[in-house]
């Protein structure tokens, strides 16, 4: 029997490092999938379809909201976004971890759901920091990275939410927390797995 995977919900205010974090992630994890969510805001220069996100329509979009297709969606800048509820699920049975980067109203509805994940918060070490990096990104004009560090800060605000908050003051340091996370989560009574059926059948056995 293929053990479940593990969902990991993440959230970080834009500019946090979670790309980087990703990509560090997935060295570490080579196994581990990233959920891809659909969106109806157009690609920016570097994304490609079915990587980044899945680019639709809002009518497309719209319609999936009405087959109850998605685990989550919500609306943001103007723009929807959704998880799949099918995509995730296949991924988890096949025994495969799954990472779900999800804003502050994506975790808001999992929670209402009691949808069970492990749920991490990534922080920036702080708000000048941030803003050194948003606007350091060179994309966005002096308004928008104001707009952006006022969605962080009611981002932050909520993090109680989560079940665990992590700051990215270094990358590395931060993905050794998140491993270290993984491997206790992996282990905790009611998610331990062992492939050795004796110790198995000991663990199943109703107390005495």
């Amino acid at each position: 029997m293929t053990q479940k995977g593990l969902p990991l919900i993440f959230s970080a205010p834009s500019g946090t490092g979670k790309t980087t974090l990703r990509e560090k992630l997935k060295q570490e994890l080579p196994d581990i999938e990233f959920s891809v969510s659909h969106t109806t805001r157009p690609p920016r220069a570097n994304e490609k379809d079915g990587v980044d996100y899945y680019f639709i329509s809002k009518e497309a979009f719209l319609n999936m909201i009405d087959c109850d297709e998605f685990l989550e969606w919500a609306q943001i800048h103007d723009h929807y976004y959704g998880t799949s509820r099918t995509t995730t699920e296949k991924i988890l049975e096949m025994g495969k971890d799954l990472i779900l980067e999800l804003d502050v109203q994506g975790v808001e509805s999992l929670r209402a759901l009691k949808y069970q994940g492990v749920y991490i918060f990534i922080l920036p070490p702080s708000m000048q920091e941030l803003e050194k990096r948003l606007t350091g990104r060179g994309t966005e004009s002096g308004e928008q990275v104001k707009k952006r560090l006022r969605v962080g800060e009611q981002e932050i605000s909520k993090s109680h939410l989560y079940d665990y908050r992590v700051t990215n003051t270094n990358i590395d340091e931060t993905v050794d927390t998140i491993l270290a996370i993984i491997r206790a989560e992996k282990n905790r009574v009611d998610r331990y797995h062992t492939d050795c059926p004796e110790i198995r059948k000991l663990i199943e056995s109703e107390p005495s």
